[in-house]
């Protein structure tokens, strides 16, 4: 059976001594984050801060005017008072300079926000896409499992299917390992035409021809007639490859978390891992759904 760590204590897909390898490039997600949310502060404070230089060089602009006003109608000022006043206007004008610079900073922040938006979707595919078939991986969903719970329409309850691509490695051995990749391929294109119209329901490459499809949405009944579809339209479909030509087949275990009394998603997982090897066991090509 396909093994999948248990999560630690502090949360599904968490650090500590069981980290999976998928989980040490968690830290690029963590440092686009933090960057984030430091520019968001740092934009705040520096708004904050134009804010009262502008409203302090009104002042001292209004405050200029005034002593000028008061220093040309009276013949007998001292001459420290005139140097007082261009001692005045040389810090507004210094005041002036610094509201400058803080309108040229806050053009580096929208910088920073640009490169944030345009890294996100590419760090969004390296750490969650599988690079061969662009399905979901493996760390996507030990991340995502509490989230799946939480979204789970309770009416319906959170579904899993267990997908196995059938003799896979006498594919691998008798066409070749590009033939293999091209039938992974092949599969997830198949998955994906019957999932397209669904919300909430995510394919998963959980690691060479293993996959799950998890829903949120569907109910039990529901999502067993999905997983059905998908068995029969892979069965149906051809595999090419340059001039090679065959078909695969996928055995296909299935649980709901509102059906068969589970809680857990990896208790789940393994409950639908369970009836995947059930499924092979009873011939291949089908599925199982119940015990």
């Amino acid at each position: 059976m396909a093994q999948l760590d248990e999560a630690p204590e502090e949360g599904l897909g968490a650090g500590g001594d069981s980290i999976s390898p998928e989980e040490k490039i968690y830290p690029l997600s963590f440092v686009c984050d933090y960057v984030q949310r430091k520019k968001d502060y740092l934009l705040a404070l520096e708004g904050q801060t134009l804010r009262e230089s502008l409203a302090i060089r009104a002042q001292s602009e209004r405050n200029i005017a005034k002593l000028q006003e008061l220093l040309s109608g009276d013949p007998n000022v001292p001459p420290q008072l005139h140097e007082l006043l261009e001692g005045l206007r040389s810090q507004y004008h210094d005041i002036c300079s610094h509201t400058v610079n803080l309108t040229t900073k806050s053009l580096f922040f929208e910088d920073i926000d640009n490169m944030l938006q345009q890294a996100r979707p590419f760090m969004g595919r390296l750490l969650f896409r599988d690079s061969l078939t662009t399905a979901y991986n493996r760390y996507f969903f030990l991340s995502r499992c509490d989230s799946f719970m939480k979204e789970t329409d309770p009416q319906a309850g959170f579904s899993l299917g267990f997908l196995d691509i059938d003799n896979f490695k006498s594919c691998n051995d008798t066409f070749g390992h590009e033939y293999g990749d091209e039938a992974l391929k092949y599969l997830c294109r198949t998955v994906d035409e019957v999932l397209v119209t669904l919300d909430r329901t995510y394919l998963i490459r959980m690691g060479g021809d293993e996959f799950i499809v998890v829903s949120t949405q569907l109910t039990a009944d529901e999502f067993t007639g999905i997983m059905i579809k998908i068995q029969q339209q892979i069965a149906a479909g051809e595999v090419v490859w340059q001039k090679q030509r065959g078909s695969i087949r996928v055995s296909i275990g299935a649980g709901n978390t509102l059906r068969d009394q589970v809680k857990d998603p990896l208790k789940l997982y393994h409950l639908a891992d369970k009836r995947l090897y059930q499924a092979k066991n009873a011939g291949k090509n089908q599925v199982v759904a119940a015990d």
